[in-house]
């Protein structure tokens, strides 16, 4: 299939994703009929592949092992938790003058968060169960996982047409429904991302569960260059 399709699929499944989740501001599938056809925003990305701006609120509870031992049988240790500012040479225009190398474009500063994540982790994309990522647009699904070395340049759009981003997938993605499916709801989506990997990593993310989910990555990008990345493992 072409980029197009590609994209249209990755907004019908997170979609489809949403529908499992209580939580989900939007908790209806579209078809890729519907996407594919909604109003073109700017080409190639049409308006129900871009998220839309919400309110929301999310809360996490942090503390020691030792009393975190006392209050549940399933706890979720933090591996690592990163904040990173972008590149001026990363080719991503930010109000200021920017030089891209070879003509590359990406996002150094969630680069840079995630690399760092899981070099303190002690893990890597292959130890993920799933990723929670940041998915203003259905673009950055496929963008992000190359830059991240999840898969080859070049590979993501094969895993999005083989279903491979699936909660049952070899790389779930945003099996939350992402963005798309809650709107941006700016640092509240960072803290609902660390929710989420929680529930999936307890088992009790219901009919969008990873299977055996055992380490998961969260990712955020924000306003001026900074970036988060975030791995909890059981």
């Amino acid at each position: 299939g072409t980029t197009e399709e590609h994209l249209a699929k990755i907004a019908v499944k997170a979609h489809a994703n949403s529908v499992h989740n209580p939580y989900a501001r939007f908790r209806k599938p579209f078809s890729f009929e519907q996407v594919i056809e909604s109003p073109m925003v700017c080409f190639p990305l049409r308006l129900y592949e871009i998220c839309p701006v919400s309110d929301g609120a999310a809360a996490a509870v942090i503390c020691s092992a030792k009393f975190a031992k006392k209050k549940t049988t399933k706890p979720v240790w933090v591996a690592s938790s990163t904040v990173a500012t972008a590149r001026f040479d990363d080719g991503i225009t930010r109000h200021l003058a920017a030089a891209s190398p070879n003509g590359a474009t990406l996002h150094s500063e969630a680069k840079l968060a995630v690399e760092t994540a899981f070099e303190r982790s002690g893990l890597g994309p292959r130890d993920m169960s799933l990723v929670e990522l940041q998915d203003n647009t259905v673009y950055y699904e496929l963008a992000f996982p190359e830059e991240w070395g999840f898969c080859a340049p070049g590979e993501a759009e094969r895993l999005v047409e083989k279903g491979e981003t699936v909660p049952t997938g070899k790389l779930p993605i945003n099996p939350s429904g992402g963005f798309q499916s809650f709107g941006e709801a700016t640092t509240a989506m960072g803290v609902f991302q660390v929710a989420e990997l929680t529930w999936q990593l307890r088992g009790d993310a219901g009919g969008r569960q990873v299977p055996g989910a055992k380490a998961g990555l969260a990712q955020t990008i924000g306003l001026g260059g900074n970036a988060t990345a975030v791995v909890l493992k059981k």
